[in-house]
């Protein structure tokens, strides 16, 4: 399903077979801890020989390294493996309600969903309906291409924010009774995620309708903000 007016999509997500062990399925995203490779050698690890979505990314700390092109192949090669062992389950079309909570106990709550890159421009001044919050630091974007050109797997990071001081569009879901479908916490003191399904049609249309009536105008940010809520 697609709602134009909004940019909005309803994907068919993936989620790792139950015999997957999720702490070391989820990692950190790739643009962090450039800095630091001694991060991603503990991530490494922990990860061992387990599925992870440490296969499916190429950590930018790892950017210029002598074996990039080795890295992206192994990427796209485990995706293709995942895919046909089937690590990795295709969940009927609609979006996974999250609530994050951190090492300090702070919550975070969202909504994963597909959304329409037609409506997206990262140049400055942009009034398109999703528009960045920071500068987009162009040198990071060839190996990501490279990465995604015949990949059969999109494993995005972005979050994107929406104006909603009100409260309407995330907060309410958490009051309905949706099926339970993770539950785990992160690894190395990450805190602790927790998803629910989000599929019965008269939940998408609420939630359609509440982001048409925050859609002028702005209603997509991406990047970092302290008050603004992820989606």
């Amino acid at each position: 399903m697609n709602f134009a007016g909004i940019g909005l999509q309803l994907p068919s997500l993936l989620l790792p077979q139950a015999s997957v062990n999720l702490s070391r399925w989820a990692v950190v995203a790739c643009d962090q801890y450039t800095s630091q490779p001694e991060y991603w050698a503990r991530v490494e690890a922990q990860v061992g020989e387990a599925p992870s979505t440490l296969r499916l990314i190429l950590p930018e700390v790892y950017l210029g390294a002598a074996d990039e092109t080795q890295r992206i192949q192994a990427i796209q090669a485990t995706m293709r493996r995942y895919l046909a062992e089937g690590v990795l389950i295709p969940q009927t079309p609609g979006w996974t309600l999250v609530e994050r909570e951190t090492a300090r106990g702070r919550l975070r709550k969202g909504l994963v969903v597909a959304l329409d890159l037609e409506h997206y421009d990262f140049n400055p001044g942009a009034k398109t309906l999703i528009r960045p919050t920071e500068g987009t630091i162009l040198e990071r974007l060839p190996p990501r291409i490279r990465v995604r050109t015949g990949a059969p797997l999109e494993s995005p990071h972005v979050m994107v924010l929406i104006d909603d001081p009100e409260h309407t569009v995330i907060e309410p879901l958490f009051a309905e009774p949706l099926e339970p479908l993770y539950d785990v916490p992160l690894m190395l003191d990450s805190g602790r995620i927790r998803g629910w399904r989000v599929e019965h049609p008269w939940l998408i249309q609420w939630v359609v309708e509440q982001l048409t009536r925050l859609a002028d105008p702005i209603v997509f940010a991406t990047g970092p903000d302290s008050v603004r809520h992820p989606l």
